[in-house]
């Protein structure tokens, strides 16, 4: 049977009615009141994809970071949004020579991996520029996540060559990101230049206050200026920051209404917070463990502190011929004055304080380390497992064409002769067979090890290792002694080093690849 007409009427007359009326609250950026979400950040990947396997119980890899993130994303059933803050693409600070086209692949590598992950954004960091804006916007559009710097601009347009900023929806919360990139070298070619935060944060600012609930920046200026921009804005909510030099997980805390954040370098964990959003915009008081975190902390640069004081001298006196160790002690004495300051901050919390604007937002912070125990996402890990094929068959190409590389090094088959006591000593080592790891792996080829394998190659020569004489091939005598052919010419004339420095042992001794390596300890393993 038909409807009344004027039935009819009033029906369509309560569905627009309770359009105009709901639309206003949809679009004005009002957040529904006690909305819970979950953001998992990361920052400082620096070129990593999966543990190495130079030593057991390695830290890190994408696939473990993909599992945990999925597995706590299925156990919290709450929205998600996941971020980095950059400095994610390459290992070293500049390209070695004749690795341009490793690196391209490496890059390539990591932005698949990431969409694999589930990233929504991450920020341009100074060292993903390091092989150029060129190559970076070559591999940027084959990733399914969003490149974030505002202040990167185009020189003849002085636009944004990245995205400056991106919303996201978060169960019912609106919000906004916005990433910021450091301080980096950028060549003529790349038609670049980087502005202040100064110039352009606050029309971005005013305008995500006005149309979204939270806003998040991704930034990768020290950590320094991060603090300075949570002290003058009140309207950004969460700072996740990468290249903060502190090489720790940041505990999360409130710098006035800003919660700023990181995870340690090259991939060892994650971070994971657990938000429940008001429509204030404001925190309330950290949870009580923050504090006892930064108390820890605390603890710990006092006790770094403690070790450049001789007796009743001012270390500022002490150490004024050695600029670069005056230069750490400086770091810690300002790292201290800060944490100070926000303890005091937290002490003088007051949690029964009411936010005029209503009920303050909360968080929980967690960090999850990525050890060895925790399962591997298969997706993800063969992305990384295909990009060390690729890399060692392009190794091996490349080292038909190459010549050996005339060299003062002469393998540690001609120092046996009159060292024969240290030789016998040496092949009881795992320097004697780092080489033969390789081939047990099909990675013999691959330059992202070879330097830490052979004798005489430095990564910055990575690609010399390979055309290298068989007889280098291992961590040999002259890895830690020098070069020999001058000592074998004239022995009394042109010594040995007796004992490396522990800068020798570190060039390749280092996290991620060696994380528990103590110079005065493993010294005495080698002889």
């Amino acid at each position: 049977m038909k409807k009344p007409f004027v039935a009819v009427i009033c029906h369509y007359f309560l569905i627009v009615t309770c359009a105009v009326l709901c639309w206003p609250a949809l679009s004005s950026g009002a957040a529904v009141s006690g909305q819970d979400l979950v953001l998992f950040y990361t920052s400082d990947n620096h070129g990593e994809t999966e543990p190495c396997g130079c030593e057991a119980n390695q830290l890190g890899g994408l696939g473990r970071r993909s599992f945990q993130f999925q597995r706590i994303a299925v156990e919290s059933g709450q929205p998600r949004l996941v971020v980095d803050a950059g400095d994610l693409l390459f290992k070293h600070l500049a390209i070695p020579a004749g690795l341009e086209m490793q690196e391209s692949m490496m890059a390539e590598a990591i932005v698949e991996a990431y969409s694999l992950v589930g990233y929504d954004a991450v920020c341009v960091g100074s060292r993903d520029l390091i092989a150029g804006v060129g190559l970076l916007r070559k591999v940027a559009p084959q990733g399914k996540f969003t490149w974030l710097s505002a202040n990167l601009v185009d020189k003849s347009t002085g636009g944004p060559i990245f995205a400056a900023t991106v919303r996201r929806q978060i169960g019912e919360v609106k919000a906004t990101l916005i990433g910021l990139t450091g301080p980096a070298t950028l060549a003529p070619a790349d038609n670049a230049e980087l502005l202040s935060w100064e110039k352009v944060l606050p029309p971005l600012l005013t305008e995500a206050s006005k149309t979204t609930d939270l806003v998040i920046l991704l930034s990768n200026l020290p950590a320094a200026e991060n603090r300075r921009i949570a002290e003058a804005y009140d309207s950004i909510h969460i700072l996740i920051q990468s290249a903060s030099g502190d090489g720790g997980a940041i505990s999360a805390s409130p710098v006035h209404n800003t919660v700023i954040a990181s995870t340690r370098p090259q991939g060892k964990d994650i971070g994971v917070m657990n938000i429940t959003w008001q429509s204030s915009k404001r925190w309330g008081c950290p949870p009580a463990e923050v504090l006892a975190q930064k108390k820890s902390v605390l603890d710990g640069v006092i006790w770094q502190l403690s070790k450049y004081q001789t007796g009743t001298q001012d270390p500022e006196s002490t150490l004024s011929d050695q600029p670069d160790r005056l230069k750490a002690y400086r770091v810690l004495v300002s790292r201290e004055r800060e944490l100070r300051d926000e303890i005091q901050e937290l002490i003088l919390c007051d949690p029964a304080a009411e936010s005029p604007e209503g009920n303050p937002s909360t968080y929980r912070n967690r960090f999850f380390t990525l050890d060895s125990s925790l399962p591997d996402q298969r997706d993800v890990v063969e992305v990384s497992d295909r990009l060390d094929r690729a890399l060692n068959q392009l190794g091996r190409e490349l080292a038909k064409t190459q010549v050996e590389v005339d060299s003062n090094y002469l393998g540690s088959a001609r120092c046996t002769s009159c060292h024969a006591e240290q030789a016998a000593a040496w092949q009881k080592t795992p320097h004697a067979s780092a080489y033969v790891t390789l081939v047990n792996k099909d990675q013999q080829f691959n330059v992202n090890c070879l330097p830490c394998h052979v004798t005489g190659v430095g990564m910055d020569r990575a690609s010399e290792a390979l055309s290298i004489a068989e007889v280098r091939r291992g961590v040999g005598c002259e890895t830690c002694h020098g070069a020999g052919r001058k000592h074998t010419q004239d022995p009394m004339g042109n010594s040995m080093i007796r004992k490396p420095e522990a800068s020798v042992c570190l060039s390749c001794h280092a996290p991620p690849h060696d994380e528990s390596f103590d110079y005065e300890r493993n010294i005495k393993m080698v002889h």
